[in-house]
């Protein structure tokens, strides 16, 4: 006789919220695929609701909200709990599944970058780097256990360039999309060389600084890793759902009752 079928568990799907800086994403992780992320047009439940739709597919799921704006994040968790899409958590910088960092001041280390380098590990299955190239550009260590052990913090891209533009009174905003080369022979192309090979250096001089060991895997991430990759000598591991699949390990990890 046949063993019943085994019930889906809500930890199979989960619904994972970043809240940034500058937005929010959703995404959708099964095992260690990730569906998206794909950007809110605005941080409230109704929008998290009609993205989240295709991605369930009717399926139960755990809801996981991180980011670094508590009480944008609680304010979420609140609204989306009324919403009965599925259990309702949060992951901030206490949460158990998320290994503690290994840095001056724990609670002050972002669990986005946290949330990171637990993933890239997971995938790696050793200690590994990540660049991350959101609205910061962070170049980060994880040792082989998942912590983050520190790393640095330079303005990202699209900052850089708004702030070119806002700062100066003849410099435009420049689209990172197009050619990049030195020396430029124009002023948008000189901005966009500036930005996005200056940015691939700088990953590429605190990763040297780093002092990695041979065989090391680093990891690309974030809204902008898509315009920087190509100028980066290293070998990366493009993965544009990293954060959104640390989340949902930490969840795994540690679950919600």
């Amino acid at each position: 006789m046949s063993a019943a079928p085994k019930e889906p568990s809500p930890l199979d799907v989960i619904l994972v919220v970043d809240v940034g800086n500058s937005g929010a994403k959703v995404g959708a992780v099964r095992g260690e695929d990730v569906a998206g992320p794909v950007r809110l047009p605005r941080i409230d439940a109704r929008a998290v609701r009609d993205l989240a739709g295709p991605m369930l597919k009717g399926k139960a799921a755990t809801i996981a909200i991180a980011g670094s704006d508590p009480t944008r994040i609680e304010s979420l968790v609140w609204e989306l709990s009324k919403l009965r899409l599925g259990a309702v958590t949060s992951v901030g910088p206490d949460h158990k599944g998320l290994p503690a960092p290994q840095v001056e001041h724990p609670t002050r280390a972002g669990v986005d970058r946290r949330a990171q380098v637990f993933a890239a590990t997971r995938l790696g299955g050793q200690a590994c780097a990540v660049i991350s190239c959101g609205t910061a550009l962070t170049v980060d260590i994880g040792d082989e256990h998942g912590a983050l052990c520190g790393g640095a913090i330079a303005p990202g891209l699209g900052l850089g360039a708004r702030a070119l533009a806002e700062g100066t009174a003849r410099l435009p905003l420049v689209d990172l999309k197009g050619a990049a080369t030195m020396p430029a022979h124009d002023t948008e192309p000189a901005i966009r060389a500036g930005l996005l090979l200056g940015g691939a250096g700088a990953a590429e001089r605190l990763l040297e600084e780093a002092d990695l060991a041979q065989g090391t895997p680093v990891y690309l991430t974030g809204a902008d890793a898509l315009h920087l990759g190509p100028h980066l000598r290293r070998p990366v591991r493009a993965h544009p759902g990293l954060g959104i699949l640390g989340v949902a390990l930490a969840v795994r990890a540690s679950p919600p009752r």
